[in-house]
């Protein structure tokens, strides 16, 4: 049977708890009644024993004179009646209120004319003694006496209600202070909620949200960076395309036609990478805490991510090579990785003169593997090597137009690795070597 309580946990709190101090409390009524009832008649029989005891002489003193009736008695006095050994009364207490005959010793219930009577009858050598209360009386007293039991039960009673109300309202009072908390806010307010004075059984929930609503907030905050680094940086390009076709629209020879035209392709090449590069970064900050952990070979990665770029490598005759070990297991995502490394070999090609080289070297480690990406170009000055993670960041003096996104994807995504990234400069090659230094496998 379903309860009409809805999903409210106080009304379940007070429906189940005023229910049960109810039933408590009826259940103890009950008890007390029964039992008071059961305690007033013992003592109303042994009224009736001590009274029967006391009248009775051991020394036949009644049987000299016959005792009068008391007629002025009031109702609920006992029956009182006396017989001789032989038969004959001796004593009676109320005329027209006759026992029958015959006694029976000891206790039992008579019904004369509509009442019944509870008797008591004892014998001594000289005489029977009768004593009888009418149930009526007996019960009216009893059950005065019981209902004076009940009146400090229904008093509790509803007082225990009152204070149960009490306290769980005021136990689920910070319950209701996070609920207005929570609808008074706007769509954008995302600050934690307060955990103070919150239930241990609360404040689980409190927390996770908590930490749900900073990990929006974080969101949020690189969506927003995103959007706003996304409208600084196409800017520029977008300019550029722009001049590029006002100049094919001007009238003109064709081979000052065939340079804007190579320009517009050179700047659409440029705005497509700086796209590209955008959304990875978006992408792989919205899914750090995403990445499945699985078995990694960078050797496999390194030779997907040359199979990627060689077209381009070749465009620019520049060799690269692969040395060191064959295989390197690490732990994280492959798809990470091979970006890690795509973005390290696009920078390499696109920094390195005509002709040069680049190296890809896998070295294990005692505590876990590395990887070097080596080329033959101008490198990075020592001063500037920490300032190129930064986004956006380009060098100066430098003919190369880039995005300056390409070291910091690199980083972000050695860090969600657990790696470390440095730069160096190539003790073979002359250039820049960036090395990238992954935990062990755990």
């Amino acid at each position: 049977m379903k309860l009409p309580l809805g999903n409210s946990l106080r009304a379940r709190l007070l429906f189940f708890l005023l229910a049960s101090i109810l039933v408590a409390a009826v259940a103890q009524g009950v008890v007390a009644y029964r039992s008071t009832l059961q305690q007033t008649d013992q003592i109303f029989d042994a009224q009736l024993v001590s009274t029967a005891t006391s009248l009775t002489a051991g020394d036949g003193l009644l049987s000299a004179s016959p005792m009068p009736s008391i007629d002025a008695a009031p109702a609920d006095d006992l029956i009182i009646q006396i017989w001789t050994a032989s038969g004959a009364r001796l004593f009676k207490s109320r005329t027209g209120k006759l026992l029958p005959d015959p006694v029976v010793l000891g206790f039992s219930d008579v019904r004369v004319d509509t009442s019944t009577y509870r008797v008591y009858a004892v014998a001594s050598p000289f005489q029977v003694t009768q004593v009888a209360q009418d149930m009526k009386v007996r019960r009216d007293t009893a059950r005065a006496l019981a209902l004076r039991t009940l009146v400090p039960i229904a008093a509790v009673a509803p007082l225990l209600m009152l204070v149960v109300w009490f306290v769980v309202g005021t136990s689920l009072r910070p319950l209701r202070r996070a609920r207005a908390e929570l609808a008074a806010r706007q769509p954008e307010a995302l600050d934690p909620v307060d955990e103070s004075g919150l239930p241990d059984e609360i404040l689980p929930l409190v927390r996770e949200l908590n930490l749900l609503l900073d990990r929006t907030r974080h969101a949020f905050a690189l969506q927003r960076r995103f959007v706003g680094d996304a409208a600084h940086e196409l800017r520029s390009p977008l300019a550029a395309l722009r001049l590029q076709l006002q100049a094919l629209q001007r009238p003109g020879d064709a081979e000052a036609h065939q340079v804007a035209l190579q320009r517009l392709a050179s700047g659409i090449e440029r705005a497509s990478r700086l796209i590209e590069q955008l959304l990875s970064m978006a992408r792989h900050d919205a899914a750090a805490e995403a990445l499945p952990a699985q078995r990694v070979d960078l050797g496999e990665v390194a030779r997907q991510a040359i199979a990627d770029v060689l077209a381009e490598a070749n465009a620019h005759d520049m060799d690269i090579g692969m040395d060191g070990a064959a295989h390197a297991w690490v732990r994280g995502n492959s798809d990470a990785l091979a970006l890690l490394l795509r973005n390290l070999l696009d920078n390499a090609i696109k920094y390195t003169p005509s002709g040069g080289r680049i190296d890809i070297i896998l070295e294990p480690t005692p505590g876990g593997a590395r990887l070097l990406v080596d080329d033959s170009g101008p490198g990075v000055p020592e001063a500037e090597r920490e300032r190129v993670f930064d986004r956006f960041y380009r060098l100066a003096n430098h003919d190369e137009v880039g995005s300056g996104l390409g070291l910091s994807i690199v980083r972000a995504i050695a860090e969600r690795h657990g790696a470390t990234v440095r730069l160096d400069q190539a003790p073979q090659l002359g250039g820049l070597r960036v090395q990238v230094d992954f935990p062990a496998l755990s």
